[in-house]
């Protein structure tokens, strides 16, 4: 019954408790629960409301928010569930969506915890590597990686020994030039 009134549901507040009703039953006991929603079509429940949510004029975070995370959780449990996603159009939307979020870290960080579920799948993965899935984490890694490059020749220049590097650069102390 829940999963119908997710899908028939246009209403903001009741879609919000609806998620908010399968996260409490879902994070609670054990996996047959998880199991028992993925046989009666719980899967492409969500992710049909994600498709619908993500393409209103400004897509609601609020709504997708909590979406994400249940999708991360109940993708892990499904074994077709990058299937599903290729054949609801999930995964142009998910990826539309990171593209868009680029300079909100908490809204890209949902979208990439439900791309890595998608990647799981050999053909859901191959789909998303067509679609431009590794431009896209090379875009969201290159900002850090040059800060932490810069910060780390600075620290190299000021310091000769490897001994005088800060602790918390020392996972990175491989690429520190001798």
């Amino acid at each position: 019954m829940l999963l119908f009134s997710l899908q028939s549901s246009s209403d903001k507040e009741s879609i919000l408790t609806i998620l908010k009703v399968l996260g409490d039953l879902l994070s609670v006991g054990t996996d047959r629960r998880m199991y028992y929603m993925i046989s009666k079509g719980g899967s492409e429940a969500l992710l049909q409301t994600l498709v619908d949510t993500a393409r209103t004029a400004p897509p609601d975070y609020d709504i997708l928010l909590p979406l994400f995370r249940l999708l991360a959780k109940v993708g892990l449990r499904d074994k077709k569930f990058g299937q599903k996603a290729l054949e609801l159009e999930a995964l142009d939307v998910t990826l539309i969506l990171a593209r868009k979020n680029l300079c909100d870290s908490q809204n890209l960080l949902h979208c990439l915890w439900a791309l890595r579920v998608f990647a799981s799948s050999v053909t859901t993965g191959a789909m998303l590597g067509i679609n431009g899935a590794m431009e896209l984490i090379f875009e969201i890694l290159t900002p850090y990686t040059r800060k932490r490059t810069r910060t780390i020749s600075s620290v190299s220049m000021m310091s000769p020994r490897l001994g005088e590097i800060p602790k918390c650069l020392y996972p990175f102390s491989a690429y520190i030039p001798p």
